[in-house]
């Protein structure tokens, strides 16, 4: 082996070395600011991701619509009957049996037109016993009247002779006695004969009411019996009255108003009248009467309104459809009924804010119609138009709570 050799051989392994040092150092490097910078950076990108995600969940979906401005005027639909605006039942006073009848169902009648007149025959012959009655109570008048006469003149004849021998003290007591036992007696026959006239006006009178004439000007709604029928008065019975007679050239409509529009009620309001019948057609009522007070059990106020009917074509006895308009209170808004929330026994609504955070107001509610209701008081109520409110929570979030706010679709 030569010199050269054995210096070179040892120096070779050292020569190797020399990169794998340096290639470890960069890896160590790169240990180190992979540790040091991006692993934490990773971390942290997570943490805040995950954060933001927690926060998300933590936020509630809900669903609003917003506060809209109430009409200035409020319209319900009541049901309404009607009636004739005279309609009356005619009943025999006096007994006896139908003639002929003058009219008949549908005929029309003025006021005081014959209709038809009862045949009396007994009370015809208590006519004439009392116009008998009356000649003799008339004929003892007469005799009372002569007798009385009579025996005031000779008690007259004795007070002139004035010689107590000639006529005695009881011969005049006598004749005044018969004077005034003779005015008695013409006092009591002229009693029977008032007495006897009287019983003949009342026959008078019974006898008139034979005449069964209409009241009023109307139409023959209904006949009870035929011509002949026995008609005994003291048995009237109700259910079956000899005519029925109907105005009904103006027609009555009774509407009872629920107590939400009772106050809002006045005479000379005017009402839209439908029947479902008459389609297509309208008629104006006006209001002329309303109960002073509620009914106990219903809650409801008796309101009476009056149609004119020139032509006839409302009958009595239909039912009607009355379209009753009130004025509402000013600021009043209008918001869902599934916005109505109860928080602590009181009617509340769930506002969400600009800032996405829900509050809950206590609020004083007007008329329900179902769909919507009446928010009293408009912005001083904390609910103005336009306010976002939370409808169909299924669960209640705190007062104060972030929510995500979803504008319910319009249908």
């Amino acid at each position: 082996m030569t010199q050269h050799e054995t210096e070179t051989t040892p120096n070779h392994p050292r020569s190797k070395a020399v990169p794998f040092v340096l290639v470890a150092a960069v890896a160590g490097i790169a240990a180190v600011v992979l540790f040091a910078g991006i692993i934490p950076a990773l971390r942290r990108s997570k943490a805040l991701a995950e954060e933001t995600a927690a926060r998300g969940a933590a936020m509630q979906k809900v669903v609003f619509v917003e506060a809209t401005a109430a009409p200035a005027t409020a319209r319900v639909s009541l049901p309404a009957r009607l009636a004739a605006q005279q309609e009356t039942a005619l009943f025999a006073q006096t007994g006896g049996y139908l003639g002929a009848m003058q009219v008949d169902v549908g005929d029309a009648v003025k006021a005081g037109q014959l209709l038809v007149e009862i045949a009396t025959p007994v009370l015809d012959r208590e006519i004439e016993q009392s116009a008998a009655a009356m000649k003799v109570a008339q004929a003892k008048i007469e005799l009372a009247q002569a007798k009385l006469e009579l025996a005031h003149a000779s008690l007259e004849r004795l007070r002139r002779v004035g010689d107590a021998r000639a006529v005695s003290q009881q011969t005049l007591d006598e004749a005044a006695a018969n004077e005034k036992s003779d005015a008695a007696t013409l006092a009591a026959a002229r009693a029977d004969l008032a007495s006897v006239e009287a019983a003949g006006r009342r026959l008078e009178a019974q006898k008139s009411l034979a005449r069964i004439v209409a009241p009023f000007d109307g139409e023959i709604t209904a006949r009870g019996f035929d011509a002949g029928a026995l008609i005994v008065a003291d048995r009237i019975d109700v259910a079956r009255p000899i005519f029925r007679v109907t105005n009904r050239d103006e027609i009555r409509a009774f509407v009872d108003v629920p107590q939400s529009f009772a106050a809002s009620i006045a005479a000379g309001q005017s009402i839209d009248l439908t029947v479902r019948e008459l389609a297509g057609r309208h008629f104006e009522a006006k209001i002329v009467r309303a109960a002073p007070e509620l009914d106990r059990t219903t809650r409801t106020r008796l309101v009476e309104a009056r149609i004119a009917n020139a032509d006839h074509a409302l009958l009595p006895g239909m039912f009607a459809e009355a379209a009753v308009q009130s004025v509402r209170a000013a600021g009043t808004t209008m918001v869902p009924g599934e916005a109505i929330l109860i928080r602590d026994g009181k009617q509340a609504l769930a506002v969400i804010d600009a800032q996405d955070t829900l509050h809950y107001i206590v609020v004083t509610l007007g008329r329900d119609n179902g769909a919507q209701v009446e928010v009293l008081g408009g912005a001083a109520s904390g609910v103005p138009v336009g306010a976002r409110l939370a409808v169909g929570l299924s669960r209640q979030p705190a007062d104060g709570a972030k929510v995500a706010p979803v504008a319910r679709a319009t249908k």
